[in-house]
């Protein structure tokens, strides 16, 4: 691939990437003042410890940008060992929230290993399935990442955990369809999940309730239905071109986790229609980007990490707007860069430089046939 073109792919992504780290900072700071004042007095409290994340955030962006992507498959292993293990001590000393155990406290800050999870278990099915394709491996081998994936996912229910749980179901699926895994098997899994979802509803009233808030939200709308109806109403609020940054006003005391589960419809109701397609474009570019690569880079695992790096973002934005819009039933699912969390946006700071190292480093075929302007 002609330099030219792999320094277009660059800029575009690294513009792309820049502008949402510049938004996101934004609306941390608009969607959780309202919420900072009243509960520490400080309505900048959110946006100076995201702004104190970014730095770790910067800080492992750069060195997976240096750093030649081939050696994360010597960090594969060791990466979701150590994800696990940091997941079974979460349930033991982990920090209780509402009832949920998903974070370890440490001198006041808290550390998700869900999202480590995330990040470790892409590197690993890159590994796992670029290795089974060269060395043609037995078909029953694919068991190994598929027990993996299935403790990982046991851990995050115990704590409960359901949206990284469907995440990183998510994740599994999709390497297994492109590692080009017997569709049988694929459906098989796939069916496996009906009796743990029926499981879940039957035992874990508030799933059912998630449920009919998702179908009926009008007939609990003080209840179960609050979260669907006022998402709905931040997102539709804005209009076209929204009310202005920092002018909203379901933040203020009607939308429930505005800073993080519900950012996009601040971004609705702010930015407006426009505002809410910019964020979902410049997305577009990373995650089109990604998948572009995973068809072209000659190395089958420089391929496979490309591909889940796309999924890694696609899924989170897809949850997370889906939610907000109604397209999904609630569940706790951050909008990469722009939802308040620390672990959050470090690990997709982390998943960056991962991309920039590709980007630099992968041997692409090009077609000649195939224009610059196509690539993205």
């Amino acid at each position: 691939m002609s330099s030219r073109v792999r320094l277009k792919i660059y800029y575009k992504c690294l513009i792309a990437a820049a502008i949402l780290l510049m938004l996101g900072a934004a609306m941390v700071l608009s969607s959780s003042s309202p919420y900072a004042l009243q509960s520490t007095g400080d309505p900048f409290y959110y946006f100076k410890r995201h702004c104190l994340f970014f730095i770790p955030g910067l800080v492992l962006f750069f060195y997976f940008k240096n750093l030649p992507y081939e050696k994360l498959r010597k960090l594969a292993k060791v990466l979701i060992l150590v994800s696990i293990v940091l997941l079974v001590l979460t349930l033991v000393i982990g920090t209780e929230v509402k009832g949920a155990k998903r974070s370890i406290n440490f001198k006041g800050f808290r550390f998700q290993p869900s999202e480590l999870a995330k990040f470790s278990l892409i590197i690993y099915l890159a590994h796992f399935f670029s290795r089974y394709e060269e060395n043609k491996k037995s078909k029953k081998a694919f068991l190994i990442p598929l027990s993996i994936s299935g403790v990982i996912m046991l851990l995050l229910l115990k704590e409960p955990d359901f949206g990284s749980t469907a995440t990183i179901f998510a994740y599994t699926v999709g390497f297994l369809i492109v590692a080009g895994i017997n569709w049988f098997i694929v459906s098989g899994m796939i069916l496996s999940s009906v009796p743990a979802v029926w499981y879940l509803i039957h035992f874990k009233p508030y799933m059912w309730k998630r449920i009919t808030a998702f179908l009926f939200p009008e007939k609990d709308p003080m209840g179960v239905g609050y979260h669907v109806i006022q998402a709905l109403i931040t997102i539709g609020s804005g209009g076209l071109f929204g009310v202005g940054l920092g002018r909203g006003r379901q933040k203020l005391e009607f939308l429930p986790e505005a800073h993080k589960d519900y950012v996009f419809a601040v971004i609705g109701e702010e930015l407006g229609f426009a505002g809410c397609i910019l964020v979902l474009t410049l997305f577009g570019i990373i995650i089109f980007t990604c998948f572009w690569l995973s068809r072209r880079i000659k190395d089958i695992f420089g391929r496979y990490l490309a591909f889940g790096i796309g999924m890694y973002f696609g899924i989170q934005v897809f949850l997370h707007a889906g939610v907000t819009a109604k397209i999904l039933p609630p569940k706790g699912t951050t909008l990469p860069f722009f939802s308040y969390g620390g672990s959050s946006l470090v690990v997709s700071m982390a998943m960056l430089g991962v991309l920039f190292s590709i980007i630099n480093n992968a041997e692409i075929e090009f077609e000649q046939t195939e224009l610059v302007s196509d690539v993205m």
